[in-house]
């Protein structure tokens, strides 16, 4: 067996490990991974919050708490996205490239509004 391949199973089993070991170390990891980037989140048929800043290059965590599926984009110009249909209990990472001020909204949802403040 390749050694790349010992390391990677070996780097799994230790994962494994620490993970049975620890019980609330994959929520806090997750939990740690959220807090780095803006989160918002679909609930209620809104947004929430309904406006985040982040730097430019930075992302924008989307999450779904709804029961039921929203189209999440942004029609805003130099920011223009749409992650397409979003499953209830799913989460979508997108990534502002440029500074500026950047609408986001719901097609399901027409009145599902919010903005995203990108930094220099």
């Amino acid at each position: 067996m390749k050694p790349y391949l010992l390391a990677a199973i070996a780097g799994l089993l230790l994962g494994q490990l620490a993970l049975a070991a620890f019980p609330g170390l994959s929520q806090a990891v997750g939990q740690a991974w959220a807090q780095t980037m803006p989160v918002i989140t679909q609930s209620g048929i809104a947004f929430k919050p309904a406006s985040v800043q982040v730097k430019a290059g930075g992302q924008v965590l989307f999450r779904n708490a709804d029961p039921f599926g929203h189209n999440v984009y942004s029609p805003s110009k130099g920011g223009i996205f749409d992650i397409g249909l979003q499953a209830p209990d799913s989460e979508t990472a997108v990534t502002f490239r440029e500074p500026g001020e950047y609408v986001i909204q719901c097609r399901i949802h027409p009145k599902m509004r919010a903005t995203v403040t990108v930094t220099p």
